[in-house]
């Protein structure tokens, strides 16, 4: 192989962010989650299969001992968490306004699947289980977006990276099983390879910006109850965060998916 060959195969992959994909694989393992490249999922929407960059699980037990329930082997008090990641790259800004205002401040609901499905969603509910803390409790939360230097009938990039992961997410909640003392909890995320902008609007009306490693996007997603006659629309929350702070962020939500195991060993003990 030429050399020349070489480095236009190398340029090529690096504008589609393989490697990034390959390199996020790696911090994953190396925190000791189990790693799914390419995992396949069912797009209802479009009636086909699609593929999504990365499906991490993560398995918690270390509280088992604190629920003295009888259960099946397996079912035990544990937590397993998911992370529904789409890698992204850009060589074009990608900015988001802090104007996201949820419905009720919680975890989405939706990112919850256990046995017991009155366990609360709720912050306050949260707390009173024991809940101290948690990334989405403080942050600003963002919601309208845009790609700089593109003009609006262009299709949004960011649009499909949202959308991705929490389609993925649905698909692979529905075929995990439950029982017992298990709790599930997913996080849809996007990795981005680019530049990422926080913006927001001051008391005069003028766009404020700041360049950042991580935000949080609100976003609606809609939703079909479990007998399919009615779709409503819930809020759905992704973790946007830069290549270069990856490893930082695993260390953030495992402290918060710990702050909910907790809470949720609390509730069913």
């Amino acid at each position: 192989m030429s050399k020349n060959l070489s480095q236009k195969i190398i340029d090529d992959l690096e504008k589609v962010g393989f490697p990034v994909e390959v390199a996020i694989s790696s911090d994953l393992e190396n925190q000791n989650w189990a790693v799914y490249n390419g995992a396949l999922f069912e797009d209802s929407d479009e009636s086909k299969t699609r593929e999504i960059d990365v499906h991490a699980v993560d398995v918690d037990f270390s509280l088992a001992n604190k629920v003295k329930g009888q259960t099946k082997r397996g079912n035990e008090n544990k937590l397993i968490s998911h992370l529904i990641i789409e890698v992204k790259k850009s060589d074009k800004p990608w900015i988001f306004f802090d104007n996201g205002r949820p419905s009720w401040p919680e975890i989405p609901s939706q990112n919850l699947k256990s046995e017991k499905e009155d366990f609360p969603s709720l912050f306050d509910d949260l707390k009173g289980l024991g809940l101290k803390e948690h990334r989405y409790i403080r942050a600003k939360l963002h919601k309208s977006y845009h790609v700089a230097f593109t003009k609006p009938s262009d299709p949004s990039m960011i649009y499909e990276a949202l959308v991705k992961p929490a389609k993925a997410l649905s698909y692979f909640k529905e075929h995990y099983g439950i029982g017992g003392y298990v709790l599930h909890l997913f996080t849809p995320v996007v990795v981005f390879d680019g530049s990422l902008w926080s913006a927001s609007l001051d008391r005069r009306g003028k766009v404020k910006l700041k360049s950042v490693d991580h935000l949080f996007v609100l976003f609606g997603q809609l939703t079909k109850d479990k007998n399919e006659k009615i779709t409503y629309e819930e809020d759905q929350i992704c973790d946007f965060v830069t290549r270069e702070t990856f490893t930082n962020y695993l260390k953030l939500l495992k402290h918060d998916n710990k702050e909910i195991y907790k809470a949720w060993t609390n509730w069913v003990k």
